[in-house]
């Protein structure tokens, strides 16, 4: 048995700081009895890294949102690849993401693309390979675009998991801009808050425990659709009526409550599907 040394991770702060949130929800959720899906490289990582987790054991709310928003994303990535086995996909502010290990096919071409401080740190617990490779830079650098291998016409799935809300509104629609016009046809998969919501970081469960904040929300999933020609929205999925499928995970207040709280907050939180095409 190979013993590894255990990790810091002072180097991160800020944004990305919280992907140890999303980390430590699928640990949580790995070692539930009930748990809805295994992550054992989430628990490889946790158990290798110095890092006081336990600021967010009390953050439930999260902990069912990212529990939700892991088996849609997935749901999402399957779904492209029984489609398209070969195709591309990115994902944007990658984190400790550990999708690929879950999710390879053998043939995909994947990229994981974060700040050099989260790379770097990313490298300390996974291998690149010929087909699996990690671009060191801000998503915000959209230099990334020029490191990307794709054949002509290759189908092309880009993620974007818990990213969106940290990004200003001006930042995101520059960003979807972009995929627009150096990356299209592509299928973009993000989740968002509403302005509300965005407006609250000082009260959420988990992001409030870290230097970070929300800077933007959307309100309808089709106003995208007014950024440019060829933006089109495929689904819309949001986390409370999803909730529902997880009863015995939600305190009783919550579930008697349920019929006035859904269609109150129903629109808080949501992933949209998005298909951009270039129309010249």
């Amino acid at each position: 048995m190979t013993i590894h040394p255990r990790e810091s991770a002072e180097q991160l702060t800020g944004v990305a700081e919280t992907l140890m949130i999303t980390l430590y929800a699928r640990y949580v959720e790995t070692r539930r009895t009930d748990s809805f899906f295994q992550d054992p490289k989430a628990v490889e990582i946790v158990e290798r890294t110095n890092y006081g987790f336990d600021k967010y054991a009390k953050g439930w709310a999260s902990q069912l949102g990212v529990v939700i928003r892991v088996q849609e994303y997935d749901r999402i990535v399957k779904q492209f690849l029984e489609a398209h086995p070969d195709a591309v996909v990115i994902n944007l502010g990658c984190g400790l993401c550990t999708r690929f290990t879950r999710l390879d096919n053998g043939s995909v071409r994947w990229y994981e693309i974060d700040f050099p401080e989260v790379i770097e740190f990313r490298r300390k617990f996974f291998e690149e390979s010929s087909r699996y490779q990690f671009i060191p830079k801000s998503i915000l650098d959209f230099t990334w675009i020029e490191q990307i291998q794709r054949s002509p016409n290759q189908p092309i799935l880009i993620l974007m998991e818990g990213v969106s809300p940290f990004l200003s509104e001006v930042e995101n629609r520059s960003l979807v801009l972009q995929i627009h016009d150096r990356l299209a046809p592509a299928e973009l998969v993000f989740d968002v808050l509403n302005r509300k919501s965005a407006r609250r970081s000082i009260r959420h469960d988990t992001v409030s425990k870290t230097g970070a904040e929300f800077k933007s929300g959307i309100d309808r999933g089709k106003e995208l659709e007014s950024w440019a020609d060829g933006i089109t929205l495929k689904d819309e999925i949001y986390y409370l009526t999803q909730f529902a499928d997880h009863p015995q995970r939600l305190p009783f207040w919550i579930k008697y409550l349920s019929f006035i709280m859904v269609p109150l907050f129903k629109n808080s939180g949501r992933i949209l599907h998005i298909q951009i095409t270039n129309i010249q």
